[in-house]
């Protein structure tokens, strides 16, 4: 455990994760003081966790907070006070301990790869799919980040696993330890348990890593899309570079001798799209080289 703290708050200080990761952190920071709000409210016999679930037969503007709430909405009615209980009061604690490492963890990770922009649709995605899943399930209440939380484990899983970094191997056996004690979390509490909200949970464990492997695929895609478009650019943690850039002055001059003997056997119509490319590129160069030279 003290390793782990020294990882996380001796590798960048808070400052400067809060600057290159703002997404990660402003989350984790506000449902932190949500959570500590639904347990004095709870203990209160004030619902708040009734009021940040989203109950989908009964919906309430409250309700569109339920990524803020790591309890589970016990109170029956909003009328007759809170439902706090020992068991639902200890697997919160493990909820919110569970979605909070992963944001501390995997966030920055996850946000490097993707930009703030894209994680921060990412995570309006798993809160709309997972709310979208649960429909489906007995219950129909909807809460907790895990389905975010879930998704950023395992795409920094899977980016990290695309480095093939060997120094990582320790933070990645702890990101696999997160996503296990999710599904276990989320299939305990949907068993023993007895309130039909803990069978939302299971939904976020489902929803959280499809969207992480889809995602990262339709991004790796992407990216190459753009490579092709391009000529170069970067696919996960490898560089591509124009083909001209390894070229000498006579390899260039040779080729875009065949290029242009080319057209004028078939016409311009015939080239692929990367001769035309090389095409370009190869102009260009030859006439900042002349530039040069005066």
């Amino acid at each position: 455990m003290s390793r782990l703290a020294n990882s996380v708050l001796k590798r960048d200080q808070i400052v400067e994760r809060l600057t290159a990761h703002p997404l990660s952190l402003a989350l984790g920071a506000v449902i932190v003081f949500a959570q500590v709000a639904i347990f004095v409210g709870e203990i209160s016999n004030i619902p708040f966790a009734l009021w940040f679930a989203l109950d989908i037969q009964n919906f309430h503007v409250g309700g569109m907070l339920f990524p803020l709430s790591h309890y589970a909405p016990l109170a029956a009615d909003i009328t007759t006070g809170a439902g706090f209980q020992g068991l639902d009061f200890l697997a919160s604690l493990l909820l919110f301990a569970i979605c909070a490492l992963s944001l501390l963890t995997c966030g920055p990770v996850v946000e490097s790869h993707y930009g703030t922009r894209r994680t921060f649709l990412a995570f309006v995605a798993c809160t709309v799919g997972h709310a979208a899943v649960a429909s489906a399930l007995p219950g129909k209440f909807v809460y907790s980040t895990l389905a975010f939380a879930t998704f950023l484990v395992v795409t920094s899983l899977l980016v990290q696993l695309e480095r093939r970094e060997t120094r990582v191997e320790t933070q990645n056996d702890l990101r696999m330890l997160l996503l296990m004690a999710s599904i276990v979390l989320a299939a305990m509490t949907s068993g023993f348990l007895e309130h039909p909200s803990y069978h939302g949970l299971l939904a976020a464990v489902a929803v959280g890593p499809t969207f992480a492997m889809v995602g990262f695929v339709v991004n790796w895609k992407l990216q190459m899309r753009q490579v092709r478009l391009r000529g170069e650019g970067k696919v996960g943690n490898l560089y591509f570079v124009e083909e001209i850039d390894l070229l000498t002055r006579d390899e260039i001059e040779e080729r875009m001798n065949l290029l242009l003997d080319k057209i004028a056997a078939q016409g311009m119509e015939n080239l692929d799209p990367d001769e035309l490319r090389f095409l370009r590129n190869a102009s260009a160069r030859l006439k900042s080289n002349e530039q040069a030279k005066f």
